[in-house]
């Protein structure tokens, strides 16, 4: 049986290591900004919505990185 769902946000919270209210906003926001159901959320939408934003971060970082090197 997999996870699915809170029980699968629950279970990634909880191992996480990171800040219980951090990581509930975070979620929170990633849930809604993908238009994702965290009732009915499977673990590859949860993937790829955590892949797509991890990109989003990294892309951003580089940016700030490369307009700080022009400054």
């Amino acid at each position: 049986m997999s996870l699915k769902g809170t029980n699968l946000l629950t279970e990634l919270r909880e191992n996480s290591g990171l800040d219980q209210d951090f990581f509930d906003t975070q979620m929170g926001n990633l849930i809604q900004a993908y238009d994702l159901n965290s009732d009915t959320l499977e673990l590859d939408q949860l993937r790829n919505a955590l892949a797509d934003y991890l990109q989003t971060l990294i892309l951003e970082e580089e940016t700030s990185l490369s307009k700080a090197q022009y400054a």
